[in-house]
């Protein structure tokens, strides 16, 4: 099948006729070893997710793959299109091979399909086998997804261990969720089966004949059991997908239930193959509501409708943090005479198919999705537990990891009147992406929604893979969440810091102490670090900082590198806000686009001032009151209001003679105690946490602030996802692109201050680095997107691929103070960090600690800690916040968190 299919009327041969005549060739350059020379700034690491398979089979997979990682989703239907050879990574443990294509479909952004030929072959970074089942060459040849460096998704043994219903009953039993009541003949098992205390009944048979009598008297207890239990009906299902239909007997039919069963595990002893005969329990569907319409047409017409039944299938993915999502619930209708499944009934929304069942009650159907969604979550979580305990031979692959599977349900309704669902099946990836394709097909709006986690979890689990082992060179030490995150995805990180007894020197790949904390001499110190390289021999793969004193440092070091990273230029236009403000203004005059607004129509008048002179006449230029602000400081450090120029002198000298004696590193950070005056922008305050590579923003995450603490204007309160309407997200968003072009980012993770003010965003400033610890939790708790990785993968040059998922909740949080809260902090038995810390524990809270409260008045303003709480809407997040700000004494009439709430308001949906 090297060659594409001849044409037969078969729509999959047509598919790759298709295709031919669009074959592409790529002549792809030679990897230099980056050992012996640093590696370019053009060289660009690939995501190569392979999936081997029938087109029509995940289409929509591969539909999906295109819009989230444009022609890095690769589609294989035959393993003659792959090579393995072995691994040269020093990252590999025993004989584990690399894989690499040849030739694979691939698809781009609007879904359309090229034959593609690589030379030299494409690294593939993970893959996903769903030919399971299939007729094509590959379901014989399963050596190309065995003893791979690259995480597997899918393979041929994981596929028929879920494959397994004694397996997964026994599994749902462990869950929690409701099943029905099983015996099971397992004729010549190969695994032992453990169903505990649960309903479930092993019967291991090694010889059929010698077992007749075992037979005879288990199906009589188990029928019997069932008649007691008032079940009328059971089920009799054949082992494997291409069994006869399912058989239905009454309970009392105690003879047809052994013939059937009979039969079956005689034609297993006679094909001598190893399979399972189950009877279990009818589960009868909750019965509909009453229709008026159509109880009228029966009346009118005077038919009555047949017996219905329901199917509830719900697609479940495991998503990039390890979480368990369920993307979508498909129900079907059918007459309850017969077996439903995909092809024989019309897919319908959950919404639709319960009002179409007389359910109106907006509050039931909410309660209904909920529990669907939490039991079909709660399966894959035990599965993902139950395959951590598999071996390498079990599952197939050493890294293989079940992504997706689907749930099927029977909608039942207890004695009170409440309603559960019974999980009576599951299928294997392969089945349920191929379900999902006949729902999307009919509904285009959501093709491919199902899949989305799953292929985020795909991309994720590549560039994992990419990065591993990867030497990152870290300028300057930062906080714990660092060293965590190196390790968390197994970084080789090289720290140079001038402090020799960082706590983060045992932590680190390498820790080299050298003196670099005179961001004056950053010249001189860019030549140490790159003779410090040069010495130790270092084969650096990516250099960064995440500590705002270090941006200018780090972009020079970047340069002399030729590493990936924000130009000195860039660096020092950011690190100095009126250059920022300035940079804005003058993009006026250039680079016009129609339909865009011009940058400087975001930038807000500012004055340098330098000595006491200039603020003479100022109120000329500035209207007051003003802001004056040092050039360099962060987090809100050294701004003061002035309400006149009087009030500006005064302030500029205060704040120089504090400058000149503070070794307070947040004030004049080392790099000068220059300030400037800007206009006071009247809005709320904005936070655009964003992500670029090579000049294109790539996600954008926003988070409201509340009433600043004045007169120092540190950040109260903060809300994420944001409170704005969609259009005013959009308007940051793009105000967060303008900027970003003018002064020229192309490579990093930014954190970007706004104020939407009246008349549209006025940019407060652009940090050059990676955004605070709390920021980074909060996007990774809402959307499972992690923008240190992000960050770590830019430094490596490794494009990043980011789908955010939908947010799955509202976070709020609360900033407390030295001047307001120190008292608090510090009583025993109330809100200290140690009772805080348990309440984080029990899920209460989320705490971030921030530095330790003093109870002395002569210590100046400074944050303590975050307290935040997950919410299910803005309104709920603000409830919940509110209370638990009462309840530890952060709420005082110093400081009103009502108010500072205020402005996190939830716009209704039009």
């Amino acid at each position: 099948m090297d060659q594409c299919p001849e044409t037969d009327g078969n729509p999959t041969n047509q598919f790759w006729q298709r295709l031919q005549r669009g074959l592409r060739h790529y002549d792809l350059p030679e990897t230099e070893d980056r050992t012996k020379n640093p590696r370019p700034h053009s060289t660009i690491e690939e995501i190569t997710m392979v999936v081997v398979g029938e087109p029509f089979t995940c289409l929509s997979l591969c539909v999906e793959g295109g819009k989230q990682c444009p022609g890095g989703l690769l589609l294989v239907p035959s393993s003659a299109w792959l090579q393995k050879e072995p691994s040269n990574s020093s990252n590999t443990q025993g004989d584990l091979q690399t894989l690499r294509v040849h030739k694979a479909v691939t698809f781009d952004s609007c879904g359309r399909t090229f034959l593609d030929i690589f030379n030299p072959p494409r690294r593939v970074t993970y893959l996903m086998n769903l030919s399971t089942g299939e007729n094509l060459c590959v379901a014989n040849n399963l050596d190309f997804e065995m003893d791979l460096v690259c995480p597997v998704g899918v393979t041929e043994k994981l596929a028929r261990r879920l494959d397994n219903r004694i397996v997964t009953r026994v599994l749902t039993a462990d869950a929690g969720v409701a099943y029905p009541d099983t015996l099971a003949f397992s004729y010549r098992p190969r695994i032992s089966y453990n169903p505990g205390t649960h309903s479930i009944f092993v019967i291991p048979l090694e010889d059929v004949r010698e077992s007749e009598a075992t037979i005879t008297k288990e199906l009589g207890v188990f029928m019997g059991s069932m008649s007691n239990k008032g079940i009328k009906k059971v089920v009799v299902k054949a082992p494997g997908s291409g069994s006869p239909k399912t058989l239905y007997y009454s309970t009392k039919d105690v003879a047809g239930v052994y013939s059937a069963v009979w039969q079956t595990l005689m034609a297993l002893e006679e094909a001598e193959m190893q399979g399972s005969v189950v009877v279990e329990s009818f589960c009868e569907t909750a019965k509909p509501l009453p229709v008026p319409c159509r109880d009228y047409e029966e009346r009118a017409v005077g038919i009555e409708t047949k017996p219905l039944s329901s199917t509830i299938r719900a697609v479940v993915c495991s998503t990039p943090d390890g979480n368990q999502l369920v993307s979508d619930i498909v129900c079907g209708v059918g007459h309850a005479d017969m077996t439903l499944h995909c092809t024989n009934t019309f897919p319908l929304s959950l919404e639709s198919f319960l009002i179409q069942w007389g359910l109106q009650d907006g509050a039931k159907i909410k309660k209904i999705k909920s529990v669907v969604k939490e039991k079909a979550e709660t399966i894959l979580e035990r599965w993902m537990r139950y395959e951590n305990n598999m071996n390498k031979e079990e599952r197939g692959a050493l890294s293989a990891s079940k992504s997706v599977l689907g749930v099927n349900f029977i909608l039942t309704q207890k004695e009170d009147g409440s309603y559960d669902a019974v999980a009576i099946s599951i299928n294997n990836s392969r089945k349920a992406i191929a379900n999902t394709q006949i729902y999307e097909s009919q509904n285009p709006v959501k093709l491919g929604s199902s899949l989305r986690p799953l292929v985020a979890t795909m991309v994720n689990r590549s560039q994992r893979f990419l990065l591993r082992g990867k030497k990152i060179l870290l300028i300057g030490a930062a906080e714990n969440f660092v060293w965590e995150a190196g390790e968390e995805y197994d970084i080789k990180i090289v720290l140079i810091d001038p402090n020799p007894n960082h706590s983060a020197a045992k932590r680190v790949h390498k820790f080299i102490q050298c003196d670099i904390g005179d961001h004056t001499h950053d010249d001189d110190n860019t030549e140490k670090i790159v003779q410090i390289v040069r010495a130790h021999n270092l084969a650096i793969d990516g250099c960064m900082t995440v500590v705002e004193d270090y941006v200018p440092l780090a972009s020079l070091v970047c340069k002399a590198l030729r590493m990936i990273g924000s130009s000195p230029e860039v660096a020092r236009i950011s690190k100095k806000k009126s250059l920022t403000q300035r940079a804005l203004e003058e993009e006026s005059s250039r680079n016009k686009i129609p339909f865009l607004p011009n940058p400087s129509l975001f930038a807000i008048k500012t004055l340098e001032i330098n000595q006491p002179g200039d603020v003479t006449g100022s109120s000329n230029l500035i209207q007051y009151p003003a802001l004056l602000k040092p050039e360099y400081g962060c987090c809100s450090f050294g701004i003061a209001l002035v309400k006149d120029e009087k009030d500006c002198m005064k302030r500029f000298i205060s704040t120089q003679n504090i400058l000149r004696m503070s070794e307070e590193i947040c004030f004049g950070m080392n790099h000068g105690n220059e300030m400037h005056l800007a206009e006071y922008a009247q809005g709320i305050k904005h936070g655009v946490e964003v992500v670029v590579f090579r000049g294109k923003l790539i996600a954008a995450f926003i988070s409201d602030c509340g009433p600043s603490r004045l007169p120092l204007f540190f950040e109260t309160t903060a809300c994420m996802p944001s409170c704005l309407p969609l259009d005013k997200q959009q308007q940051l968003v793009t105000a967060t692109s303008q900027c970003l072009t003018a002064i020229g980012v192309t490579d990093g993770v930014f954190s970007v201050e706004f104020k939407t003010t009246p008349t549209g965003p006025k940019l407060i400033e652009i940090n050059g680095r990676v955004s605070s610890v709390f920021y980074r939790n909060w996007i990774r708790i809402i959307y499972e997107v992690d923008i240190l990785f992000q960050n770590f993968l830019i430094a490596c040059g490794i494009q990043p691929c980011v789908q955010p998922l939908e947010p799955s909740c509202q976070l709020m949080g609360v900033t407390c103070f030295q001047t307001a809260h120190a008292k608090v902090l510090t009583r025993p038995g109330v809100a200290t960090p140690d009772i805080l810390v348990e309440a984080h524990e029990r899920g209460e809270i989320i705490f971030f600690d921030i530095s330790p409260p003093v109870e002395d008045e002569r210590v100046h303003e400074k944050e303590l800690c975050q307290i935040a709480v997950k919410g299910e809407s803005v309104s709920d997040a603000k409830r919940k916040l509110l209370a638990i700000c009462k309840k530890y004494g952060v709420d005082n009439p110093e400081y009103q968190v009502e108010h500072m709430l205020s402005t996190f308001v939830e716009f209704p949906k039009l």
